[in-house]
């Protein structure tokens, strides 16, 4: 079975967890951690410059991806921290 990386952004701690689960709580603070994309590689916590960099634009990106499947906004999207293009198709 894959594993997948999990993270918690209040006490800066990644987790590595079966990729079925749905989610996983942070045993620190039982927050829900969040769920980070397989062809990611999050940078380390120790590096709180490229750590922050990383969460702005992940977090950004989720945002802009769930606003597109909301149907607002334009009709293609493209994603460069997941290098991923995604276009309306009108039903």
């Amino acid at each position: 079975m894959s594993n997948r990386t999990f993270a918690c952004l209040d006490f800066k701690k990644l987790q590595r967890k079966d990729q079925n689960m749905p989610a996983f709580f942070c045993p620190h603070c039982g927050k829900e951690s969040i769920r980070v994309h397989w062809k990611l590689r999050v940078p380390s916590p120790r590096k709180i410059k490229k750590w922050n960099l990383f969460w702005s634009r992940y977090l950004s990106e989720l945002r802009q991806l769930k606003e597109f499947y909301a149907k607002r906004g334009a009709a293609t999207l493209y994603l460069p921290l997941l290098n991923q293009e995604h276009r309306r198709t009108d039903d």
